[in-house]
């Protein structure tokens, strides 16, 4: 297999970010979040991002994999799940001081972001419990690389862990990857619709929130 599945480490977040930013242009609502942000200014950003995400990992239950090609040495897939924890009142405190609110870079499209990501924190907190449930945050596979079963590779190997705990697995998933996680046996539990034309968009977007119990589908 021309294709290996690892840990992500630090030195990845570059790698990572080309992915993030390349994989992410013809969504109808990430794509007018940061629309006037300088391409430097949004790379810094990113890196920044991704570089907490794993500085935090152990109060935050971040896990992150990434898929190498092995023939060049590329990183071309990745997923950030956030596995069940359980935290000291010390490291809870601490944990809080992450959530102190979000900085956006000049040109983000400010209106939109928080719109969207308060209706994604309200539902992520009505399905899914820290502690108890799996959640896939991000599966970013490289265009280049889709429908080669990079993404099955991903979602197994948090799958797997979430059914040796019998656990639950939260997952939001664009019109896009509805088909995949379907078959891994998530089912809808609610969505996220924005009209996008106040935000120099087209139309109506949306977003599916879905829940999986442990065992369904083809984990």
């Amino acid at each position: 297999m021309p294709f290996q599945l690892l840990p992500v480490e630090a030195s990845d977040i570059p790698g990572i970010v080309a992915v993030h930013q390349v994989s992410w242009v013809d969504d109808p609502i990430v794509a007018r979040l940061m629309p006037d942000v300088d391409p430097r200014v949004k790379w810094d950003y990113n890196v920044d991002y991704y570089r907490k995400k794993l500085d935090s990992k152990d109060l935050t239950g971040t896990v992150m994999h990434k898929i190498v090609d092995t023939e060049t040495g590329k990183l071309v897939a990745f997923s950030k799940w956030n596995y069940p924890y359980s935290l000291t009142p010390e490291q809870q405190a601490e944990r809080d001081e992450l959530d102190l609110g979000r900085s956006y870079p000049p040109g983000t499209n400010v209106e939109l972001y928080e719109h969207f990501f308060h209706r994604l924190d309200t539902l992520r907190k009505k399905y899914c419990r820290d502690g108890k449930d799996y959640f896939l945050h991000l599966l970013v596979v490289s265009p280049p690389y889709q429908r080669k079963g990079l993404g099955t590779m991903l979602i197994r190997e948090g799958l797997m862990a979430a059914d040796r705990d019998h656990a639950k697995t939260y997952i939001e998933a664009s019109p896009m990857g509805l088909g995949l996680y379907k078959k891994f046996g998530w089912k809808e539990v609610d969505d996220i619709i924005i009209d996008m034309r106040p935000h120099g968009g087209a139309g109506m977007a949306s977003e599916k929130c879905l829940m999986r119990e442990p065992g369904a589908g083809m984990a």
